[in-house]
């Protein structure tokens, strides 16, 4: 193992880390699809999130791969762990669900000998029953691959394409597929890797922070498969979820050790961050938790300064469409209050 690591300190190494929590037989495939890599990882390191877990023991004894079990701390804590043993020059990684294209790291490999520091690629989207936002039916990596040799891609992953205003455009919305993410480790520990204690936005928070330091730069070639899930985050909410989304946007706001590149003012966003309050307070409001309601709220004042953009969030929505209605200009009429604003829902001008 020693004559290998000094072999190693003559060309870029790559670590994959694989965070899971109680899904064998989906991590198995995710690890396969390591394993089948045209270029081998010099390490694959899966972290299963609890002790009891039982990946240790589906895994357990598996060649080449290093399993790395945690107390039950997260997703954040999982990645972290995994980062920490991954001794290499770049730190990707893979969620358990989803599945890497043999030429993934072959890809990844030539864009960090071209100089990237913080990458990732376009994907596909699957499931073993296709519904209408997946691109086609699979339920193993061999099916994938095949399948996509013919899918015509019906996902607009433009919104990955941020170099040059990677800072400012992951201020609005995570704009990241992270199981195709590759950093290399020194800008990762720079930027501190993911927050502890958060149970959604862990990856937006580190991307954030990676674009103080570097320009994120998106590679066109769909070199992953994301599993479509029923329960992900982005179809379901909590009042936690909601409330760690506004803490983590108000983090992005706070004055820190890292650079602040270029971006546009606060009131610029206020689009974007009104639909995380509004996912936020439907949540709530769903679970009937008042206190979680006002704490929502209170957060937002810091993101959402002006009182009406916290108004908007907090009307249900029918009544928006009906405000909307009346808005709408009348034969050769204006529009009252100033243009639509970015995303449409109303007037530009403050209040």
């Amino acid at each position: 193992m020693q004559g290998d690591r000094e072999a190693d300190r003559g060309r870029t190494t790559f670590g994959l880390v694989i965070p899971t929590h109680r899904r064998p037989e989906l991590v198995l495939q995710a690890v396969e699809s390591a394993e089948r890599q045209t270029q081998p990882f010099d390490r694959v390191i899966v972290v299963p999130d609890g002790l009891d877990d039982p990946a240790i023991a589906a895994l357990e004894g598996r060649r080449g791969i290093e399993l790395a079990p945690i107390e039950k701390a997260g997703v954040a804590a999982a990645r972290n762990a995994g980062s920490a043993l991954a001794d290499t020059d770049w730190i990707c990684f893979l969620d358990d669900d989803d599945l890497l294209d043999p030429g993934y790291l072959t890809r990844i490999a030539a864009e960090a000998a071209n100089g990237a520091l913080a990458m990732n690629t376009g994907y596909w989207s699957f499931a073993a029953e296709a519904g209408p936002g997946d691109e086609f039916a699979a339920t193993t990596l061999d099916e994938c691959i095949a399948a996509a040799r013919t899918a015509e891609p019906r996902k607009d992953l433009s919104y990955l394409r941020i170099e040059g205003r990677s800072y400012d455009l992951l201020l609005e919305r995570m704009r990241g597929s992270m199981s195709t993410t590759a950093v290399r480790r020194d800008i990762l520990e720079r930027a501190g890797g993911f927050p502890h204690g958060f149970v959604t936005a862990q990856d937006w928070v580190m991307y954030v922070n990676v674009a103080r330091l570097t320009e994120w730069r998106s590679l066109p070639e769909r070199l992953a498969y994301f599993r479509d899930d029923a329960g992900s985050i982005t179809r379901t909410g909590s009042p936690l979820k909601g409330l760690t989304a506004l803490r983590a946007i108000r983090s992005f706001w706070q004055p820190g050790d890292l650079p602040t590149p270029p971006h546009r003012p606060l009131e610029a966003y206020a689009p974007y961050y009104r639909h995380v309050l509004e996912w936020a307070l439907r949540a709530c409001w769903r679970a009937r938790d008042l206190g979680a309601y006002r704490q929502a709220l209170s957060l937002a004042r810091d993101i959402l300064p002006r009182r009406r953009d916290r108004v908007t969030a907090m009307l249900p929505r029918w009544l928006r469409r009906i405000g909307r209605i009346a808005r709408r200009p009348i034969r050769g009429g204006r529009q009252r209050g100033g243009p639509p604003g970015p995303d449409g829902t109303g007037p530009t001008t403050s209040g």
